[in-house]
């Protein structure tokens, strides 16, 4: 079968290359890549594709759907009034952690199964960890207010969905009788793919199409492609989840340390000045992503009370078999299990991780394969699993080794929020947000080319003098934050990416961590320059392709993805906020 689809390939590739023009030029460092022989291909196949996507998405309903100057803010928070530079007087952090289950009741006991996030078809009908939010409430003693982060086991979570938490989080401390002083909630996905799926991307998203197609009678209301259980799940245990962290609050240290590297892409022979090789980018050669784990420690005032620890780092929780029946969210369960039995909290916090992956099978410490093959010996079903304990115990080790590097981060809390409209234009998210399937804040907007956009969100937060932390709405790509974009040479479109990196704005002085997957899933953002349309990948990356067109470049990450400017408009945006806090 295979065989047969390449040689199809190959036939349409052939007959395609009539409407191409000019050849593939290998590319070099002093000359712009010459791909017109893909793009014209691609171009045609292209035409075809989004052609029939725009007139499925005409088929939907649009009077539910506001048109862009019609657009009323609702569930944002723009961070604080005013940016301080030295702690209050006498000011101390206080914090708050908070956690809950979102696991359906029915998948626990096994009665019923669920679509997962990311493989489209497979399905759960047990547990084997947990499915959680964890939630952190933090506060610098300056009376300017309380910021929330927050976290999902899940393959990603959709603006609509991020802002009926909100709204449920201050309708239970309503509830309580709490006047809130939240100037943020900013809810990071872990992007794990074995849990629920928390998006919409299931199979069940094909049959619910028609169903909102049918929504132009008055007697049928459009539906989400999410299951409504776990959307239900979802909204009560991330409110809850929040509203724990905020009752919480107690007076503390808040400290910052970073892990022994871990960036080697042995793969690609690229080698940082890394001791292990647990991550690789899986699309550019270049460095630009970040190799450790950010740590950050909260030291209560109480010593009856935990010290909580949050970390981040941009990397994908993929190491489990797509084929599994159990529910696992991954490495960052097992990292948490770890600093649980330390006797402390742990959130894991998702970075810039749009093609970084983890290498399954590099761990090579004694003491972490003999623990995670004491536990196989034990249970044989959990051989699946090795590679989510192995990383995750390892993980957990550097960050526990790392302890004693931690410097206090002075009590200063900035956060500046944005949200900005982001131009559709391609394939799957055009059409969850057309049809109103997914959760994503759609637009009627004229000056786009899908005659739709999204508003979304951006941030900016300050801890102490020397951290930022940016936050983006979709798995970035790392190097347009710390540089090293694909320039002419590399590019699809053979051109030079020109909008500056945020870090060259903020100050290379500085720490800058990026918490993806927040406040929104829109897909992979890639560098405009360097956008192909999906088929590209399917084309290029293929004997005959390659023969046609010169060397393959992997353009898989377009297939989910909310269009060609979203690099550039997202950038732009976060680049605005930190000019702003200069």
């Amino acid at each position: 079968m295979k065989k047969f689809r390449k040689s199809v390939i190959s036939l349409v590739l052939s007959a395609a290359l009539i409407f191409s023009m000019g050849t593939c030029v290998t590319a070099n460092d002093s000359q712009p890549a010459d791909n017109t022989a893909i793009i014209a291909t691609t171009n045609v196949f292209n035409f075809i594709i989004s052609g029939a996507f725009k007139l499925l998405s005409a088929a939907f309903p649009r009077f539910d759907i506001p048109k862009l100057e019609n657009y009323k803010t609702e569930n944002f928070y723009s961070g604080t009034e005013d940016f301080i530079d030295e702690p209050a007087v006498n000011a101390k952090w206080s914090l708050g952690f908070g956690v809950e289950s979102i696991v359906p009741d029915d998948l626990a006991d096994g009665s019923r199964q669920y679509y997962t996030g990311g493989y489209f078809t497979q399905q759960i009908n047990s547990v084997l960890d947990d499915q959680r939010v964890h939630a952190i409430a933090l506060n610098d003693g300056s009376d300017r207010g309380t910021a929330v982060f927050a976290t999902i086991d899940g393959i990603g979570v959709n603006n609509a969905d991020i802002r009926s938490i909100r709204a449920a989080v201050e309708d239970k401390l309503e509830a309580l009788g709490i006047s809130s002083d939240i100037i943020a909630i900013n809810i990071n996905a872990t992007h794990c793919h074995t849990v629920p799926d928390t998006q919409g991307f299931g199979l069940t998203l094909i049959p619910r199409i028609f169903h909102n197609i049918a929504a132009i009678l008055p007697f049928v209301d459009p539906i989400r492609s999410i299951d409504d259980k776990v959307l239900e799940e979802m909204i009560s245990g991330a409110s809850d989840a929040i509203v724990e962290a905020y009752t919480n609050m107690e007076t503390g240290s808040l400290y910052y340390f970073e892990t022994a590297r871990i960036g080697k892409d042995e793969e690609k022979n690229i080698y940082l000045n890394d001791e292990y090789s647990y991550l690789r980018n899986k699309r550019y050669d270049t460095e630009g992503y970040q190799t450790f784990f950010a740590c950050f420690k909260f030291v209560p005032d109480n010593l009856n009370s935990k010290a909580t620890i949050f970390t981040n780092i941009g990397a994908h929780p993929t190491t489990i078999d797509r084929t599994t029946k159990k529910l696992s969210a991954d490495f960052p369960a097992y990292i948490e299990k770890q600093i649980n039995d330390n006797n402390m909290n742990f959130m894991f916090i998702q970075g810039a991780q749009s093609p970084v992956s983890v290498n399954k099978g590099a761990v090579q410490t004694p003491e972490v394969l003999d623990k995670v093959n004491a536990e196989i010996t034990a249970d044989p079903s959990l051989e699946d699993y090795r590679a989510a304990k192995s990383l995750g115990y390892e993980f957990a080790r550097l960050i526990l080794e790392a302890d004693d590097k931690a410097t206090a981060v002075e009590p200063i809390l900035n956060v500046r929020m944005s949200e900005c409209t982001l131009k559709l234009d391609s394939g799957l998210i055009q059409l969850g947000a057309a049809s109103q399937l997914l959760g994503v804040t759609t637009v009627r907007d004229s000056s786009s080319d899908s005659g739709f956009s999204v508003i979304t969100e951006v941030g900016y937060i300050e801890l102490g003098k020397d951290i930022v932390i940016l936050t983006a709405p979709g798995e970035l790509v790392p190097q347009l934050v710390y540089g090293n974009v694909v320039d002419a040479s590399e590019a699809y479109l053979g051109k030079d990416w020109e909008i500056p990196c945020t870090v060259d704005i903020i100050g290379k002085d500085k720490t800058v961590l990026v918490m993806g997957l927040c406040n929104d899933a829109l897909g992979y953002i890639i560098p405009d320059n360097d956008f192909a349309p999906f088929i590209a990948d399917s084309l290029w990356n293929t004997d005959a392709g390659e023969k046609l067109f010169g060397e393959y470049h992997r353009h898989y990450e377009e297939m989910l993805t909310a269009g060609s400017t979203a690099a550039s408009t997202i950038m732009t945006a976060l680049n605005a906020l930190a000019e702003q806090a200069k």
